[in-house]
């Protein structure tokens, strides 16, 4: 669950953050933490196992086959015959499961992310000469970086740029065509981008945390690289096979006489039918831009520089063998993989202890080195760091007293790693591997927290918070909500700050903001939603834009997620606003003649006029709309809660610019606020219910003929899918009007 600062368990809560987006678990296993690696691995075991099975039994049937034809009677022939078929249902059997498992397998790889960028691209996207500047210390480039800082010799780091260099693909990107950098400035700065990324430095910097801030990005981009990834960050350069272990080409396709084509319709290797890796394992999704708009986001951005790419020194070093045979060892030895993907590594484990129960271990068994008896005694000289810079990373500031415990050895380790080093004589070997994560003493103090509750617990299973209801549900949905910075853009609770809710070019434009979120599962089918998160263009042919909402600049992007990922968001806002699982719908009633020229005076009053806000589907109007288009109430959302909604708005989404007191009570009906024509007279009906009725009844023409009426001449209809989506009553949509 996501808590507000202040709120209790906020620290702890943070503290799971953050070993998480720091990229902790890169190098240290935790319980439930990154576990599709561990889980893809295990798959493909299974199928290799059952291959190897297969092929067994074929073995068996064939010699099984040609016994029975030299058999000495026929009861010893069929006998034979009858082992050899069975053999071959068992085989048919075991290619159900290698097919499940290949599904698996498929989501499992839509899941995987990895904390840093793919490095088999490295070539591709990177100006060379940067590289071994980047790695003698990645905060004096970028202060902002989760990359942390490593202590490596000049000798490393030329090895590890080596072995990266010369280990990465060659493919070449397409050419691109130079952008316009003006406008780039301005799609990179409405679009959403800074929802997680940031531009400028120091208190000039504008933007989100949750990604690289970019402000020098154009000292160590390719440009043409550039553009692809800005256009689909998740477009890999070749698929990988975890089956075969290798980097699947063109010439892999061409064998099988196959188009070099691989995306997640088409994920299967050419070689072996198993599922490939046909994206990059990046969380940046994708924001539909077209090819253009790419180029002129990635010409903007190739401006960000404080000095020309030219300007670094040459690294010709990269391009010895011997070197790169060194770094793979210093690659290896650090536990590069975790973070990225690397070409010969994709199998590497974790290098760092399992930190699931370290609050649990003894403390005779954190090695305080040469420390052990300073901690313990205390007083004056109990500070071991002397650095100023991680001194002031200590939460408490340095040592005065007694730190031998766990809490004391957690905030030292972290906040300069290699402290229990100092004083000893050790090869670069034997020397702590753990880089220097730059944190803060209040994210350290959240680290420590989250460590010291990681505990082996003794009591039973049943006393133990592992829910199985619809809490885990919410924890699940938190998971992914929180892996993809859905929370940069969008409010899920009272009191959540989102990156763009804070930027100046909102403030006096709320309604431009991405939808709160408060009480979506209440809001909106759940069928609807799990096709909107899939496709939210809510379109196959005119994806840019947004399916809802076109009338805002931020595009609510496409994430690729996985088919296991958009079950678990549906059930979380479902959970999230305590609806029950599986949706059943409301059945709306159809009105009579008289009570839709009733609802329609409703609708079109000028106390409340709907169409003033909501999007229609005519550009002119609708480029001031701050509302989404009533004809995507019938499937979208829930009668129930547009009653609700209508009735107090302000209850429900606090701040919304749809108005409250449109309605009021009276004799235990919900009758307008505003005046209502002579038709209502002797009407006892609910005048709020019979408004959604309406509305879950609207046709484009019937839209059409409402806005004419009020001037809008030109409300057209948004598309021949959607006007027959509208048109067309649905069994299984709920439906409302307001955002």
């Amino acid at each position: 669950m996501m808590l507000v600062s202040g709120d209790v368990g906020w620290t702890i809560s943070e503290g799971k953050n953050l070993f998480r987006q720091r990229g902790c678990m890169g190098c240290h296993r935790y319980e439930g933490y990154d576990k599709e690696p561990e889980d893809l691995t295990a798959v493909n075991q299974q199928l290799k196992l059952l291959e190897q099975q297969k092929i067994d039994n074929s073995k068996q049937s064939a010699a099984m086959m040609k016994q029975a034809d030299s058999a000495q009677s026929n009861e010893e022939a069929n006998r034979l015959n009858d082992k050899a078929v069975a053999l071959r249902v068992a085989s048919s059997k075991i290619d159900g499961q290698i097919q499940q498992l290949d599904f698996q397998s498929h989501s499992l790889m839509q899941d995987m992310k990895k904390v840093g960028p793919n490095l088999k691209d490295v070539r591709l996207k990177l100006n060379k000469n940067w590289i071994p500047v980047w790695l003698k210390k990645p905060t004096d480039f970028r202060p902002t970086t989760k990359m942390p800082n490593f202590r490596l010799t000049d000798h490393q780091i030329q090895a590890i740029s080596a072995y990266i260099w010369q280990s990465a693909l060659t493919d070449s990107p397409p050419k691109q065509k130079p952008g316009n950098a003006d406008h780039g400035k301005q799609l990179f700065e409405s679009r959403g981008c800074l929802a997680c990324h940031s531009i400028g430095e120091g208190n000039q910097t504008d933007g989100g945390t949750f990604a690289a801030n970019l402000t020098r990005v154009g000292e160590k981009a390719n440009y043409d690289y550039l553009v692809r990834w800005i256009h689909n960050a998740r477009e890999r350069t070749r698929p990988y096979c975890p089956y075969e272990k290798k980097d699947i080409g063109p010439e892999d396709y061409a064998k099988k006489g196959l188009p070099y084509q691989f995306d997640l319709q088409h994920s299967q290797c050419p070689n072996d039918g198993h599922e490939l890796q046909v994206q990059n394992m990046t969380v940046m999704p994708s924001l539909r831009l077209s090819v253009e708009d790419a180029q002129d986001i990635a010409s903007y951005l190739m401006t960000q520089k404080k000095q020309e790419p030219s300007a670094y020194t040459d690294a010709s070093f990269m391009d010895d063998p011997k070197l790169k045979d060194e770094g793979k060892k210093w690659v290896r030895h650090y536990g590069c993989a975790g973070c990225h993907e690397i070409s010969g590594m994709e199998d590497e484990g974790r290098i760092g202890t399992d930190l699931t129960v370290e609050g649990s271990k003894p403390i005779e068994r954190l090695d305080f080195a040469l420390f052990t008896e300073t901690a313990q005694r205390g007083g004056k000289g109990a500070e071991p760091i002397t650095d100023p810079e991680d001194r002031e990373r200590l939460p408490e500031g340095p040592a005065k007293g007694d730190w031998y415990n766990h809490k004391g050895f957690f905030e030292h380790k972290l906040a300069e790693p290699n402290i229990y080093d100092k004083g000893k004589v050790k090869t670069a070997e034997e020397a702590l591997r753990m880089p220097n994560v730059h944190l803060n003493k209040e994210q350290i103090r959240a680290i420590t927290t989250f460590l010291l509750g990681s505990q082996e617990s003794s009591l039973p299973a049943s006393y133990q918070y592992k829910p199985a209801d619809t809490r885990r549900d919410i924890q699940e949905g938190w998971w992914i909500v929180t892996k993809y910075n859905c929370v940069g853009c969008h409010q899920f609770i009272p009191g959540q700050n989102t990156s763009l809710m804070g930027m100046a070019r909102y403030k006096d434009v709320q309604e431009q903001l991405p939808p709160k979120l408060l009480t979506e599962g209440a809001r909106v089918d759940p069928e609807w939603l799990r096709r909107f998160l899939a496709n939210p263009a809510l379109s196959t042919t005119d994806t840019n834009r947004n399916g809802v909402r076109p009338y805002l600049q931020v595009h609510m992007p496409t994430f690729s997620f996985s088919d296991n990922e958009l079950r678990k968001l549906v059930r979380f806002f479902q959970a999230m606003s305590q609806q029950p699982m599986p949706y059943i719908p409301e059945a709306v009633p159809t009105l009579s003649t008289k009570e839709n020229d009733m609802a329609r005076s409703l609708f079109s009053s000028t106390a409340a006029p709907c169409l003033k806000c909501h999007a229609t589907g005519d550009a002119n109007h609708d480029k001031n709309a701050t509302a989404p288009n009533f004809l995507l109430a019938r499937e979208r959302l829930k009668p129930d809660w547009v009653e609700r909604w209508i009735t107090d708005p302000q209850a429900i989404s606090p701040g919304t610019a749809m108005p409250s007191g449109l309605f009021k009570q009276q004799n235990s009906q919900w009758v307008f606020a505003g005046p209502t024509p002579s038709t209502f007279q002797g009407y006892t009906g609910d005048h709020r219910k019979l408004l959604t009725d309406y509305i879950f009844q609207l046709t484009a023409e019937e839209q059409r003929r409402v806005a004419a009426s009020m001037g809008k001449t030109r409300a057209a209809v948004p598309s021949p899918t959607r006007q027959k989506q509208a048109d067309n009553s649905h069994p299984t949509a709920g439906h409302g009007g307001g955002r």
